[in-house]
């Protein structure tokens, strides 16, 4: 049994030495090879890559009401506490206006305009 927990007392300070050192470096350094081409990973050089480019995807919309404006032609999508503050103080004319039928302040330029109401519901 001495010479079985002897070989494995070897064997456990022998390290990593044994492993072949990733290609582009040298085994000591962290820095890459002059050889090694700086923007290239591996194989997957611009498939998980790409999902990860910086470019956040846009959000899920939830609950709420999207405002298109008339004035300044931008659409803005408000949860529904900050669609009652934007209600209250409102004039709906469906019938005389049917393009864009409410008269309140535009959450985009603060500006009193004729916007166009669009309510999303999401389920979860």
């Amino acid at each position: 049994m001495a010479g079985a927990a002897g070989g494995r007392a070897r064997a456990a300070s022998a390290g990593f030495d044994r492993l072949r050192p990733r290609t582009g470096r040298s085994p000591g350094s962290g820095e890459a090879s002059p050889g090694s081409r700086p923007g290239v990973v591996g194989r997957d050089a611009h498939g998980k890559r790409a999902l990860y480019s910086g470019e956040r995807p846009p959000d899920p919309h939830g609950s709420g009401v999207t405002v298109n404006c008339s004035r300044c032609m931008r659409a803005t999508t408000v949860g529904a506490r900050r669609a009652l503050t934007l209600l209250t103080p409102s004039l709906h004319l469906p019938i005389i206006r049917p393009r864009y039928p409410s008269l309140l302040r535009c959450p985009a330029c603060r500006r009193a305009s004729w916007v166009r109401l669009t309510l999303s519901v999401t389920r979860s």
